[in-house]
């Protein structure tokens, strides 16, 4: 079988086994094969791709060292900005707008010589309402979760090994999850979000779906770091991420029953990747969860909506009407958050922030269920990203990871959580559980 990694991918390249021309075709035949059931894209720009896959051939006769990323096809959720392309949002109110530069994650890609194939389905303006046609990996009757709905389904059918998608509650954990692939969700300001239309400013991270825990260090320690055009970004330029076998590790799951509210299978299967933990020599412990918890909760429904209707208010009320109407409304009532709501809202998220740092007081990282259930069955909505909204508010890392299958089929998930900052704890964990546990490897037919 034609390797669906990054690494794998790069290791033919160091031995000129391989061309990027030959890589992309093999890509491209999956995307042929699949894609008509998938339909995990928006646009492709094959005849760019292949001309740039060219340009990379004659490139490896030339240069010893090859970036880390070089040749590797890819896809971008349609929110991301790529210079001469539209950029739609899975909206009509901006359909046919063509981007004027590249959205700063992209330039960084086009720099390492990754070859961005086209750009993949969201829900509209990576939000609520608004599905797309995109199906499940594993069963096309079934949702691929959302927002990053096609990027989540691209990489876990193997069509790309690896694709760009954000999260602002749990667009990149719960699709992961729904797609049997692994995700890291970075600390909040770790990634630039330059180029990239808001969903929520103080609430939106940039992650990519790749197959296992090796593929996602490649990505992040390519695309990390400080942006002078993205104010939110952390100043202080971040540690590169290791692969590394470390000691055993203490893994938290916190004691509140909203964890709990899961479906049978689900809590399983993670029942059964803390077995694994434990049987690898891990303390696993409970862990209280600090006071505030569910105020918490409820203070990033008000950020959220007040965010998107600030962004929003742009096209109202001259473009309403263009809008899903669920969004439209969730917009418009939106515009009547007051500032003082609003500035309460962030005064919460900001004191839990910091209580919840508790919770790290005597383990590595939390686990829980990366979401509450599998993939549902239809297109129409795109399953609950409460097990991730509560990380996603207190911008702390996360990673979700494949971690077996529901009676049905279908694809569960393993959420890891850590303090701010410690991406590397996320990737000792994972990189144990990934040695120890095969799920990461199975794809669909």
């Amino acid at each position: 079988m034609f390797p669906r990694t990054i690494h794998a991918l790069r290791a033919l390249y160091a031995r000129r086994a391989i061309s990027p021309s030959e890589a992309l075709a093999e890509f491209l035949a999956v995307i042929e094969r699949k894609e008509p059931t998938v339909k995990a894209w928006t646009q492709l720009h094959i005849e760019e791709a292949k001309a740039h896959a060219s340009r990379l051939d004659q490139m490896m006769s030339r240069v010893a060292e090859l970036p880390p990323l070089f040749g590797v096809p890819y896809g971008a959720k349609d929110i991301f900005h790529a210079a001469g392309w539209p950029t739609e949002a899975g909206s009509r109110v901006i359909a046919g707008e063509v981007s004027s530069e590249d959205a700063t994650v992209v330039r960084l890609l086009r720099a390492q010589q990754a070859i961005l194939l086209g750009k993949t389905t969201t829900t509209e303006f990576a939000n609520w309402g608004g599905p797309p046609a995109t199906t499940n990996a594993w069963n096309p009757a079934h949702t691929p979760g959302g927002s990053s709905s096609g990027s989540a389904a691209a990489v876990g059918c193997g069509m790309v090994p690896f694709a760009l998608g954000t999260q602002t509650a749990g667009s990149l954990s719960r699709p992961a999850a729904f797609n049997g692939v692994t995700v890291l969700k970075p600390t909040y300001g770790r990634i630039s979000k330059h180029g990239v239309i808001p969903a929520a400013l103080s609430l939106d991270h940039v992650g990519a779906f790749t197959r296992d825990i090796a593929d996602t260090v490649l990505f992040y320690n390519a695309v990390a770091g400080h942006d002078p055009l993205d104010p939110a970004t952390i100043p202080e330029p971040p540690t590169p991420l290791v692969l590394r076998a470390t000691g055993p590790l203490t893994i938290g799951v916190p004691d509140t029953a909203y964890f709990r509210d899961a479906e049978a299978d689900v809590l399983a299967q993670f029942e059964a990747s803390l077995k694994t933990f434990a049987d690898a020599g891990c303390r696993v412990v409970e862990v209280p969860t600090p006071k505030g918890f569910e105020e918490s909760v409820r203070a990033h429904a008000v950020v959220m909506q007040a965010e998107v209707a600030y962004y929003h208010r742009r096209y109202f009320p001259e473009r309403a009407e263009l809008y899903n109407p669920y969004l439209r409304e969730f917009i418009r009532e939106g515009l009547t958050i007051t500032a003082e709501r609003y500035i309460d809202a962030q005064e919460t998220r900001r004191r839990y922030r910091k209580a919840f740092a508790a919770a790290f007081a005597d383990v590595d990282v939390l686990a829980t269920p990366a979401a509450p259930s599998t993939a549902p069955r239809g297109l129409a909505q795109t399953g609950s990203p409460a097990f991730n909204l509560p990380f996603s508010n207190l911008g702390v890392p996360t990673l979700a990871l494949p971690n077996g299958f529901a009676s049905n089929g279908l694809p569960t998930g393993l959420q890891l959580v850590a303090p701010l900052g410690e991406e590397q704890r996320l990737i000792d964990a994972g990189y144990l559980y990934q040695s120890l546990t095969d799920w990461h490897l199975r794809v669909p037919e």
